[in-house]
């Protein structure tokens, strides 16, 4: 694949995660597993597309630029999925709890 292609996939792949913190931003969990899943398959084509990235040394700088990127993002994205999963658990707690007792003074 020529230069410009491959770093054209990059920045997809990069447009994709910022569109993934975007959706953990606002708690559309849905969608970020959908742009996850959509940058996955991007990855996975960059992958094979450019195995070495480091060997056109006009696009190696950019490509690292948005690598950088991804992984802040990423980090991010991290942080927000992590604090949803303990606002959940803690519902799934309460929920349980209130659960209980009606158990053991059912029928």
């Amino acid at each position: 694949m020529e230069t410009q292609g491959v770093v054209s996939a990059y920045e997809r792949a990069l447009e994709l995660t910022h569109a993934m913190l975007d959706a953990a931003r606002k708690g559309d969990w849905d969608r970020l597993v959908a742009q996850e899943k959509e940058r996955s398959v991007y990855v996975e084509r960059i992958r094979m597309l450019d195995p070495d990235p480091l060997r056109d040394p006009k696009s190696h700088e950019r490509k690292r630029e948005i690598i950088a990127e991804m992984l802040r993002a990423d980090e991010q994205i991290q942080t927000l999925t992590q604090d949803w999963m303990h606002e959940l658990r803690e519902v799934l707690g309460t929920i349980n709890a209130q659960q209980r007792p009606s158990r053991t003074n059912g029928p």
